[in-house]
């Protein structure tokens, strides 16, 4: 064999494994580049915690209108493509007991929450699009009395009658509880789409 014949092979097995390797490569540089970037901003200010109101229908016989406390995040997507899939997940509870040590809420089910001004569990972000997940929310008493009560489904240990923070769940799973009493609590909220990474 002569070496014209090796330099030969040898050339066409390097554009063999380049014509394998390069589409791949291609790709995580794609992801890399032009992939969508989210970001989670959250303050203890407006918008993110803000107080507005509950009204009643119009047509509703009496007109009723009670003060309600919001809480909620913004997503943003810094990146240079669409953010495919989003959703936020509520993915665990902790419950401090009275020294501050956060217990976690035994057989917690995920749960995803509710994105403001949408109706779907899953939602596209466009690129340096802002958009609001809601947390939960604090009524007033008269209207947690009224309205709210017969849903809530408190943490077992509760025994009290006071305000209740209601998290905004996409399901109520009567397993678990949707409204947290008074005292500390953490919760773990999960960010996921399609193609973006958190």
């Amino acid at each position: 064999m002569e070496p014209s014949d090796l330099i030969y092979i040898l050339g066409i097995l390097i554009l063999g494994i380049c014509a394998l390797f390069v589409p791949y490569l291609a790709e995580i540089v794609k992801r890399k580049a032009f992939a969508p970037n989210l970001k989670i901003l959250f303050e203890l200010a407006p918008p993110f915690c803000h107080k507005t109101s509950w009204r009643s229908p119009p047509n509703a016989s009496t007109q009723i209108e009670e003060p309600v406390y919001y809480f909620r995040f913004q997503v943003i997507n810094e990146g240079k493509t669409q953010a495919r899939q989003c959703e936020v997940v509520l993915e665990n509870l902790w419950i401090c007991d009275s020294a501050n040590n956060p217990q976690l809420y035994p057989n917690f089910s995920s749960v995803n929450m509710i994105w403001v001004g949408a109706s779907n569990e899953f939602i596209n972000i466009n690129p340096n699009r802002r958009i609001f997940c809601d947390i939960g929310h604090i009524s007033s008493a008269n209207y947690q009395r009224e309205i709210e009560q017969n849903r809530f489904i408190d943490i077992p240990s509760y025994r009290g009658n006071g305000l209740r923070f209601v998290l905004d769940l996409r399901q109520i799973f009567y397993s678990q509880p949707n409204c947290l009493g008074p005292g500390r609590y953490i919760l773990q909220l999960g960010l996921y789409s399609e193609n973006a990474g958190c």
